[in-house]
């Protein structure tokens, strides 16, 4: 079974559905509270979940703190009543004593004992990292769907594949993952792998050779970062990673040292349509020097580019 981070937010489908999940494993009460529809500002968009088990035990948010305890008592009273409840805050509503501060209003079903089939079929197929496009039945049950037009359409996690070595690799490893997403780490040297692993990193490569890299798995929510300065390795691993689906290709370095980058590439016989998606300099702030830093700049700009092609499609 899947299991969250102890670093979690519970704000990713996965997430809450994980809890659910063990909440039926264990045989306690759960309900499923899930945003259907907002008017105006709001914190969280149709789709989100919150997991609860009691007035004081919930996994996941449906606001920025303004309805999440109520939603709790409306849970609690939807497990003990078996019946779905539907709720609205905010203009329209019946809780005149609750009110936005974003303003507009906030449609949400809660779900006493949800459809456990259904739910593990949505995360496996997050877990497969495909897309998982999701509806409210007849019933009142989160079930997967094709339709054109679905209630929310779930996105697997937002993961970053780090190539390099030293400090900077490392530090964008760790805030990646204090972030809530997946970060896979292609290490050549071994000082780096310890210290990776004695950070607890598990999902690691070790590069051995420019000429024998290791299968390319980048898919359409995967960000490909390079981070180092190393003319044997650096053309074998950017062409690997241009004939993949990543969102996002980046490259550390100055404006000349990608001058450079990008001549080696086209005397490699890459294109320069494919090279143009490469960044470099890579974050929002160019000509960092500390890690932490650069880590910061480079994460901002791989979830800017995430953003920008969730709101594309």
């Amino acid at each position: 079974m899947y299991h969250p981070s102890p670093l979690s937010t519970f704000e990713h489908p996965l997430d809450v559905i994980a809890q659910v999940l063990q909440a039926a494993s264990d045989g306690t009460p759960c309900a499923l509270a899930i945003v259907t529809q907002t008017e105006g500002g709001a914190v969280r968009s149709p789709g989100a979940l919150m997991a609860v088990m009691s007035d004081t035990e919930s996994y996941g948010y449906v606001s920025g703190g303004c309805i999440d305890a109520d939603v709790r008592l409306n849970a609690v009273a939807a497990l003990d009543d078996k019946s779905p409840r539907p709720l609205r805050y905010g203009i329209g509503s019946k809780f005149q004593d609750i009110q936005l501060p974003c303003g507009g209003a906030i449609d949400l079903l809660i779900i006493p004992q949800p459809d456990i089939a259904a739910l593990r079929a949505i995360s496996e197929q997050l877990l497969a990292r495909r897309d998982a496009s999701i509806t409210i039945n007849d019933a009142g049950q989160l079930t997967l769907t094709d339709s054109a037009m679905p209630l929310a359409t779930y996105r697997p996690r937002l993961k970053l594949r780090i190539a390099g070595r030293g400090a900077d690799c490392l530090a964008l490893s760790r805030l990646v993952e204090v972030s809530g997403f997946d970060v896979e780490l292609c290490l050549v040297d071994e000082t780096d792998i310890a210290a990776a692993r004695s950070a607890n990193f598990n999902n690691i490569c070790h590069l051995t050779s420019p000429s024998d890299l290791p299968t390319l798995t980048d898919d359409a929510a995967t960000a490909f970062v390079l981070m180092f300065h190393d003319d044997g390795w650096e053309p074998a691993l950017l062409e690997q990673a241009l004939t993949g689906s990543a969102f996002y290709i980046g490259a550390v370095g100055s404006r000349k040292t990608h001058a450079r980058r990008t001549q080696n590439l086209l005397d490699a016989g890459v294109s320069q349509h494919a090279i143009e998606r490469i960044r470099g300099p890579i974050g929002l702030v160019h000509s960092l020097r500390d890690a932490s830093m650069l880590a910061v700049s480079t994460l901002a700009e791989v979830v800017e580019a995430f953003h920008a092609q969730k709101v594309a499609s």
